[in-house]
This record gives C-alpha cells, sequence and structure tokens, in this order.
C-alpha cells in the first residue's frame, strides 16, 4: 500500500487483493467496491477496472481492514483499537484548544462552552468509550472517507437511533451534526438593494420605499400593481445584498495560533533582502 504505484511490489499488492476479494467478497452483478482514492469503496466496478484504479489513482492508505470484502471487521487487536481512540481524540483536543484561544473563547463563550461540554457528555449512559463530540466526528470523518451523500448519512444516524438505548443522543440528521462540529456562525446582514444598482437601502436611504432617480420601487409589487410605496402585509424587497463583515471572519482565522503565524509570515518573518 506504501511501495511506489510502479513498483512489482505494489502491482503483487494489488493482486493479493483482488484474489482475496472474489475468494471473500460479495460481489454485486459481478461488480465489487473500489477501494481507489476516487471510488472510495463508494462504487462498484468490475475486476479489470479495479485492477488498473488503484494504480492510477491510488488505493486508500487508510483501508487495511478490508470489510468491504469480505474480511471480518471483529478481528481488530487492542492496539489497533487503541491507536482508533488516539486518532478520534487528538481533533477533539485540537478543536477545543483552537476555540479555547484567549479573544476568541470571550467572544464566543457560550458557543466554547457548547464543545466542551459535547467532548465529556457520555454518548449514552454507562457508555465509555465515545463522547456525543467524538462519535460525531468519527462520524463525519467516515462520511468523508467514503464519499457517503447527506441523505445516507442522515439514514444512518436514525438507524443508529433506533438501534442503540433509547438514551442516546445522536444529531437527527446531516445538519445537526454539522452544526456540533460547527457551531461558529459568520455574521451576515442582508441589505435592500436598488433594482438599478444604484442605491443600498441603509443609512440615510433606509425609510425609502423607492429611489426618487429612476422611481424603481424597492420592492416586488403584485400583477397589476403600479404603486412604489409599502403594501400591506408583509413585502418582499425586489433585490438583496448580501453583506459579510471581514472583521468576524479575520478573528476567526487569527484565533488559532498556528494559523496565525502563518497569515502573518510575510510581515514577520518573510526575507526583506530586496530580492524576490
Amino acid at each position: 500500500m506504501n511501495a511506489s504505484r510502479i513498483s512489482e511490489q505494489y502491482e503483487d499488492g494489488v493482486e493479493e487483493f483482488l484474489q482475496f476479494a472474489q475468494s471473500k467478497g460479495q460481489p454485486m452483478w459481478g461488480k465489487y467496491f473500489c477501494p481507489c482514492v476516487k471510488c472510495g469503496n463508494g462504487r462498484h466496478q468490475t475486476v479489470d477496472d479495479i485492477r488498473t484504479h488503484p494504480i492510477c489513482e491510488g488505493i486508500i492508505r487508510s483501508y487495511t481492514k478490508w470489510i468491504w470484502h469480505g474480511e471480518s471487521p471483529n478481528t481488530v487487536d487492542m492496539s489497533q483499537a487503541k491507536e482508533r481512540n488516539v486518532e478520534i481524540g487528538n481533533p477533539i483536543e485540537e478543536m477545543i484548544r483552537d476555540l479555547g484561544q484567549k479573544g476568541f473563547q470571550q467572544a464566543h463563550t457560550a458557543l466554547y462552552d457548547t464543545i466542551k461540554i459535547d467532548s465529556k457528555k457520555p454518548l449514552y449512559v454507562g457508555c465509555t468509550s465515545f463522547t456525543k463530540l467524538s462519535v460525531v466526528l468519527a462520524l463525519v470523518n467516515l462520511k468523508a472517507q467514503f464519499g457517503w451523500s447527506d441523505k445516507s448519512f442522515s439514514e444512518l444516524l436514525m438507524l443508529l437511533k433506533e438501534i442503540l438505548p433509547a438514551d442516546i443522543i445522536l444529531p437527527k440528521n446531516h445538519y445537526e451534526a454539522k452544526k456540533i462540529l460547527c457551531p461558529v456562525k459568520m455574521q451576515y446582514e442582508k441589505i435592500h438593494a436598488c433594482c438599478n444598482d444604484y442605491i443600498l437601502y441603509r443609512d440615510e436611504f433606509a425609510e425609502l420605499d423607492c429611489f426618487p432617480v429612476c422611481g424603481v420601487s424597492r420592492y416586488k409589487l403584485k400583477n397589476g400593481d403600479s404603486s412604489v410605496h409599502l403594501n400591506a402585509g408583509n413585502p418582499r424587497p425586489a433585490k438583496v445584498c448580501w453583506y459579510l463583515p471581514i472583521i468576524p471572519r479575520l478573528k476567526q482565522l487569527f484565533a488559532n495560533g498556528e494559523d496565525a503565524k502563518n497569515l502573518t509570515w510575510h510581515a514577520d518573518s518573510r526575507k526583506s533582502d530586496g530580492l524576490l
């Protein structure tokens, strides 16, 4: 797996894998899951295609237990299990450490506390192996690794909630899982705009229903309505400008010490010798 893709050793490994898959795996219409980087065990391919894909595209390096090709998932020794737990734990510690940077924590105290609580909350009563945050992170990693769709991920979460104890605290769907891992929402402002791009309805223009120069209504008009003034009910703006403030985004980028170091490299570490 780690050998050069143009070496005989790599080709022999691919052939060994194919022989194992054909003897142990369960094909679908004569096709097997392809473990190449492009297919990610999410697409069925013929044996000939699987023979060429790992050589052309490369194989998933983390796919050392061939569970999609007939190998039993129960033959994992303790050292492998501990290694997986370390792989899951480190990103959680990094996430909390990053969110715990002093300036960022002050700006998002509630969000920081939520993530810290989720990292310690057991998945269900009596569970000592996973927390709410660690299991969501592990499942999202699998989703990305094997190319699951958002819908299939949500269906998996629903199935797990039915299989596991009733007091399990898994998210209901992919959207809620993303909110657990990415709770910090960037601020934005929606500003009404003139259809002809003359003005934004803010500051001194905030109370206008139309722009005096072009006379076009600020709001969408109903059929047959020629009025440019505010209609009763809940009028819909004819055009909206989404304003994304830059300062909160810069604050989040600089919340991580390592990222801040990289962002300031040109100013702090670049050689100023007058040469390119």
